[in-house]
């Protein structure tokens, strides 16, 4: 029988989160592999102990490694690449994930990778443990007598017909260290926002029945390693069916399924034949804490060029009627668009101070740097502005070696030279000094306490003073804790 070894990569930098977390993607394909029958093993370089001695006793007897490779795990991704082709060189390697859908081309012609998945993945690695012919296999770029074959690309999964997440995969270290317990009810998103891989990829919003969900908390419920756990619904969108969305609260509600939750949400979703007042309410009594929303600018124009479809407005709105009946708001901003000005960056920050001053409770993410994704409109204005993606692997590593995020803003031409430190060092800013200074010790950055306290204290002048230049104090303590 065909053996296949799910990976997911140890990330550049560690962080906290990465401990309390598991990767819903592998998950996901791991537990079709298994109903149909195929040996599967998660490993995971993030999250498990002792990644490397379990890597090597499990590769002998591989037929298939399949990675899922975000940007900043890369570098990580090849060193693992390698150690295949040392122990077992008969062992196929697949790359998928977001950044080899991105660059498929570039990844499948590095020496250590045999065939791309471009976009979802289940399929595509079940075929190839099924041993399909390769030509056969939609989503997949490989290499045949030297050539980059692209095969057409892949029909999106219909969720409805996967089945549910077989828990017992999961790695047992991990699952006893999970904090959040994932549960996918639709994958992908109809909106049109410029900036989202689901826009880009034309994920179209695709949903599990009311009943699989219920059916999958209730199993979730008789797991005892998930007993006083929360759990987030971990769709792109979560509400785009309110009718749908409505059987699932009431299950929960009726059937004893309340378990404390998160998911995603659309700020101007928060209204009249929506998600209204009454229907907020059942929110609360289903369990729900916290209602994850993607502000991105507090700048009309700039929401506007991102076709985000919301203003600054809904996101007060959103704000008021989450906190009136106790539900957590949480939101995510950038900033370092194409063309953006120094003043539109400052009326995202008067929007994200409106929001702190509203409650201690809100949740503020970023602002992050805008990072562009090929396919998209933005994209093509950082190329414009004489933007150049690296043009190897190995360039990637190199970029990515020792930073927290995708790419540095230092190699970003679109962004003024005399923003760039303003754009880099506002995330920091944000985080440690528009929230309380408990909230903020509660960053998953690693660090000694005494050194956080010291940044979190000049951080919190900072956002006070509105003061922002020469971010000095930032730059000592991203190298600190790039180390």
């Amino acid at each position: 029988m065909p053996k296949v070894l799910l990976i997911n990569p140890p990330f550049n930098i560690a962080k906290a989160s990465y401990d309390t977390s598991l990767s819903v993607g592998l998950l996901s394909i791991a537990s079709l592999l298994d109903s149909r029958g195929i040996a599967v093993e998660i490993l995971d370089g993030a999250r498990q102990d002792d990644f490397d001695k379990k890597l090597r006793l499990e590769l002998p007897g591989c037929n298939l490694a399949a990675f899922s490779v975000m940007t900043m795990q890369v570098s990580q991704a090849l060193k693992i690449s390698r150690l295949i082709r040392e122990i077992n060189p008969d062992c196929k390697i697949i790359w998928g994930g977001p950044h080899p859908t991105f660059f498929p081309a570039q990844t499948v012609q590095h020496r250590l990778i045999d065939m791309v998945c471009v976009g979802e993945g289940e399929e595509a690695i079940y075929e190839l443990a099924a041993e399909k012919k390769l030509e056969e296999i939609n989503g997949l770029v490989y290499k045949k007598d030297g050539q980059i074959i692209i095969n057409p690309p892949r029909q999106l999964h219909d969720p409805a017909k996967m089945p549910l997440f077989n828990w017992e995969l999961v790695p047992r270290e991990i699952l006893e260290r999970v904090q959040l317990i994932p549960s996918l009810t639709s994958r992908g998103c109809p909106h049109r926002c410029t900036f989202c891989i689901n826009a880009i990829l034309k994920n179209s919003w695709r949903p599990r029945s009311a009943e699989q969900v219920l059916e999958d908390l209730r199993v979730i419920k008789n797991k005892p390693y998930f007993a006083g756990k929360k759990l987030r619904f971990w769709d792109e969108n979560f509400f785009v069916d309110i009718q749908r969305a409505k059987k699932i609260i009431d299950g929960m509600i009726e059937q004893d399924l309340i378990i404390p939750w998160e998911t995603t949400v659309r700020a101007n979703y928060i209204r009249e034949g929506m998600i209204d007042d009454a229907f907020m309410a059942k929110l609360k009594k289903s369990g729900c804490y916290l209602l994850s929303f993607g502000a991105e600018s507090g700048c009309p124009r700039l929401l506007k060029k991102m076709k985000k479809d919301i203003n600054p407005e809904d996101v007060i709105s959103s704000a008021k009627a989450a906190l009136k009946h106790g539900i957590i708001p949480q939101y995510s901003f950038m900033i370092g668009l194409p063309g953006e000005e120094r003043s539109e960056m400052m009326e995202t920050l008067s929007l994200i101070d409106k929001l702190a001053k509203l409650s201690p409770e809100i949740q503020i993410l970023g602002p992050q740097a805008f990072r562009p994704y090929p396919g998209s409109e933005l994209y093509e204005e950082c190329v414009a502005s004489g933007w150049q993606a690296p043009q190897s692997l190995e360039e990637w590593a190199d970029l990515a070696e020792n930073e927290l995020s995708y790419l540095s803003i230092e190699n970003f031409p679109w962004i003024r030279e005399k923003d760039r430190d303003f754009v880099e060092s506002m995330e920091a800013f944000v985080r440690f000094g528009a929230h309380s200074i408990k909230s903020a010790l509660g960053s998953s950055v690693k660090a000694q306490k005494l050194l956080k306290i010291g940044f979190i204290l000049t951080c919190q002048l900072r956002w006070k003073l509105k003061f922002f230049a020469w971010p000095i104090e930032y730059k000592l303590a991203k190298k600190f804790v790039a180390k």
